[in-house]
């Protein structure tokens, strides 16, 4: 409040134009809940006390000692990802997703064995209507396959400690569906895999049961006296069970997206849509920064491919990239009439603004426009802070003129104005995920091709790792974790693919040229 009233005092003495750009932070309490220890200590407190409830509620011979047990593998849950060094679960709202989905799966074992307790159901249809997919393949999309087999574990041996029974069926058929759910997710974009892996889940654990004897049995002497309705009708049941739960799981998907701020890779193919408004204003207003954005786009996805980051983000990042140049389109090369530079009449210093300030433009836009928060940051990290090297170079040249007709008229040094680097300069953050890194070397890379007038092989490389050695000189890379190998890769897929790009084709004649040809000829 204080600071919009202040904002509007600063505008009525002309100080200010009244308006405010949109802040990206996070909100501190947000941040605090986020990691703070006593939210990790509550979350560890509820999934202990929901898992006492489980023992109560399963009836077994000793609730206990059976507690104890699902303590232990609650630790295990917890200290794992800090001994493996996966970060995926370090956070707490990552951490009570993964133990909620687990418990969920387990809360529906519990349910079903007290159903069969109170005789409403068949003893022998209980481990084939578990849904062993549910965690699993939730988790696996949602945080990735390392996770989702942790929770695979997780949940197996969970529902080993509260299925009381010495049969070891149980156990490899919870591992076994899990399995293959994780195995058939490791790399989901498009919905209908959902499916598939359910299917694949549902089928191993068919099989798995049929030869465990879960299934039937059936009986080879003599053959006709087996009961191969209710054996279609088990089948049929652990199989479907797999496909339902691929079914809700895909259903819930987006909820739990929208909830968790998770974006899997099949939300980032739906954000590619290039009928978004901002892709169409993109296209009309400014074809050239449009056109500039697909053929980055299809750079940033092979590198991303190359060095193991995430291809799908690099592609949708790369067309929203440079929205900020909706506000001045005319003001980039790749846009500019033919002949006509309207740098030509701005200081080196305004220049250097009007460049800059798209990067603060599109981050508004992002924000105004509710784009994806990963994407908002790409955009303010993709050109780091790096030196706007053209408008500093100019700034010089004038800088030196001035000084040298300074000397002819007695002007004192000090008395002119000293270039300072850092108004040229763009404001950062610099690169913090190797998906910056590559969205800021394919657009340097896509922009300097241009200006060659033969690309051959040889000069695309040069200019490629002239980009790169500049970068890590200035330091640009050194808060992304990228490494140096990684970088040699990136380069050499940039070279190859602006090969491809700008490969040399045959020159064709014309019908005209041909027929005065034939015409000289003749004559």
């Amino acid at each position: 409040m204080f600071r919009f009233l202040k904002q509007q005092r600063l505008a009525a003495r002309g100080l200010s134009c009244g308006k405010s750009r949109l802040s990206t932070s996070e909100r501190p309490l947000i941040l605090k809940l986020e990691k703070g220890v006593l939210m990790r200590v509550g979350i560890v407190i509820l999934a202990g006390s929901i898992l006492a409830f489980y023992c109560l509620a399963g009836d077994p011979s000793d609730p206990f000692k059976h507690f104890l047990y699902a303590l232990l593998i609650l630790a295990l849950a917890i200290v794992q990802p800090m001994i493996s060094g996966d970060s995926t679960l370090r956070g707490n709202s990552r951490l009570a997703l993964f133990l909620g989905v687990i418990l969920l799966q387990v809360g529906i074992g519990v349910f079903l064995q007290n159903q069969m307790t109170a005789g409403h159901l068949d003893e022998r249809l209980l481990p084939l209507l578990l849904p062993y997919a549910l965690a699993p393949l939730t988790i696996s999309v949602l945080l990735g396959p390392p996770a989702g087999l942790s929770a695979c574990l997780v949940g197996a041996l969970w529902w080993a400690v509260l299925h009381v029974t010495r049969d070891p069926v149980p156990l490899l058929l919870a591992i076994m569906g899990g399995l293959v759910a994780v195995l058939a997710t490791r790399r989901v974009r498009r919905r209908s895999r959902l499916l598939r892996a359910g299917f694949y889940s549902g089928l191993s654990v068919m099989i798995l049961a049929f030869l465990a004897g879960v299934i039937g049995p059936v009986i080879w002497d003599p053959f006709l006296s087996t009961d191969f309705s209710q054996i279609g009708f088990e089948s049929a049941s652990s199989l479907g069970i797999g496909i339902i739960t691929a079914v809700l799981v895909s259903g819930f998907l987006p909820m739990l997206e929208k909830f968790f701020r998770i974006t899997t890779e099949i939300s980032w193919l739906e954000m590619a849509d290039l009928n978004h408004p901002l892709l169409r204003r993109l296209s009309m207003e400014a074809p050239g920064t449009y056109h500039h954005s697909l053929a980055m786009a299809n750079l940033a996805e092979a590198c991303a491919e190359k060095v193991g980051a995430n291809p799908a983000l690099c592609r949708v990042a790369a067309y929203f990239h440079d929205i900020g140049k909706l506000s001045k389109p005319e003001y980039f090369t790749e846009n500019a009439p033919t002949g006509y530079n309207p740098h030509d009449e701005l200081t080196p210093t305004m220049s250097a603004l009007v460049i800059i300030s798209h990067v603060k433009d599109g981050v508004d836009l992002g924000l105004r426009n509710k784009l994806n928060r990963r994407l908002i940051d790409s955009i303010r990290q993709h050109h780091g802070t790096t030196l706007v090297e053209f408008f500093y170079q100019r700034a010089c040249r004038q800088e030196k003129d001035v000084r040298a007709g300074g000397n002819l008229m007695n002007v004192r040094p000090a008395d002119i104005p000293k270039v300072s680097e850092e108004n040229y300069r763009y404001p950062g953050p610099k690169p913090q995920t190797i998906e910056a890194v590559i969205l800021g070397l394919a657009d340097a890379a896509e922009s300097a091709s241009r200006s060659l007038e033969r690309p051959t092989l040889q000069r695309l490389d040069d200019l490629i790792h002239d980009i790169l050695e500049d970068r890590i000189a200035d330091g640009q890379y050194d808060e992304a974790p990228v490494t140096l190998c990684q970088l040699q890769s990136m380069a050499d897929t940039l070279v190859a693919s602006l090969a491809g790009m700008h490969h040399g084709r045959i020159a064709y004649r014309r019908r005209d040229e041909e027929k005065i040809s034939l015409a000289e000829k003749a004559g």
